[in-house]
């Protein structure tokens, strides 16, 4: 299993972005603390990027977004446009889950100065590889580990019997 993720960026301003992402108010658009934001920070984050002039488009797509919930699909965008916008100041986002399609993705509007939005192909692999081992990998490890515990339980529950058994047969004598 794999993430597909895209980006693009233009020099202007993010609010056509916002807008597109928001589906014009149909889905809620959430800040980097999971707090939707009202029409007043939508426009606070609009004029940022329209000082700026530059604006980043990110689309995250894990292959296994059908498993994973709103919630988990946008803390996991979370995490990890907090470990792309580190070290990079002006960097700040705005994001939104989407349910639109086959894939269910997260749509990420980026707005800072032109040096902190800045990815070449090395930074579009790991911001990738980043987002496919929170969405992915932890899912299938999660996964395992949820198997193994209903493994655990089978077990206890055969044990619980076999006990019974042998006391029921031990009373029967």
């Amino acid at each position: 299993m794999t993430t597909y993720l895209d980006t693009d960026y233009r020099d202007t301003g993010s609010g056509d972005l916002v807008n597109y992402i928001g589906r014009e108010g149909d889905t809620p658009v959430c800040d980097r603390a999971d707090r939707p934001m009202s029409d007043e920070r939508k426009e606070q984050f609009v004029e940022k990027s329209e000082r700026h002039q530059f604006e980043r488009h990110m689309i995250i797509s894990p292959e296994n977004g059908n498993d994973l919930s709103n919630d988990e699909l946008g803390r996991e965008t979370r995490k990890t446009m907090e470990q792309f916008t580190k070290g990079r100041p002006t960097a700040t986002y705005a994001y939104s889950v989407h349910r639109d399609t086959e894939h269910p993705h997260a749509h990420v509007a980026m707005t800072g100065e032109k040096t902190d939005l800045y990815m070449d192909k090395g930074d579009i692999e790991e911001t990738r590889e980043h987002a496919n081992e929170r969405m992915v990998e932890r899912s299938r490890y999660r996964n395992r580990r949820q198997e193994q515990e209903r493994e655990n339980e089978r077990k206890n529950q055969e044990q619980e019997l076999e006990d019974e058994r042998r006391r029921a047969s031990g009373r029967g004598r």
